[in-house]
């Protein structure tokens, strides 16, 4: 696959994070408020998209084979938590809030991430299992 085709799948992939992630932002405003017109700051808004790119690229990675199952879970942990750290966190951080709240957050965020891939993990084990426990077997010295 060329550059070019990977560069285009993680833009598309992004876009559609950016999109959901947007639109599900504002839901979930418009649920804890009437007042749709006080929803979240522009800048707040536009910085999701650099997020979505690190997510996207991390997905990217994730799925490719070249690298180890290990080293394919520690970059894309790297990528989503610099990208949230970076993007989300720092640029809504408020005034004269404690810089012990940054370890807090991460310390949160990498339960919550470690339960989701935990997930991921185990049905795409669970899978592969069941994929090669329903193969047949076909003798390969027989003619």
């Amino acid at each position: 696959m060329q550059k070019k085709d990977i560069f285009k799948q993680i833009l598309q992939k992004a876009c559609i994070y950016y999109t959901v992630t947007t639109f599900l932002l504002i839901f979930l405003f418009w649920l804890i408020s009437n007042d749709i017109t006080r929803a979240m700051h522009p800048v707040a808004l536009m910085l999701i998209f650099p997020f979505s790119i690190f997510f996207a690229t991390a997905n990217k990675i994730f799925t490719s084979k070249r690298l180890a199952r290990w080293q394919r879970v520690l970059s894309h942990y790297a990528l989503t938590m610099i990208g949230l750290f970076l993007f989300l966190f720092l640029p809504n951080k408020a005034k004269g809030q404690p810089a012990g709240s940054a370890f807090l957050l991460l310390f949160i965020l990498t339960l919550i991430y470690a339960a989701i891939m935990g997930t991921v993990l185990f049905y795409e084990a669970r899978a592969a299992k069941l994929s090669s426990e329903k193969t047949e077997y076909k003798s390969v010295y027989k003619k």
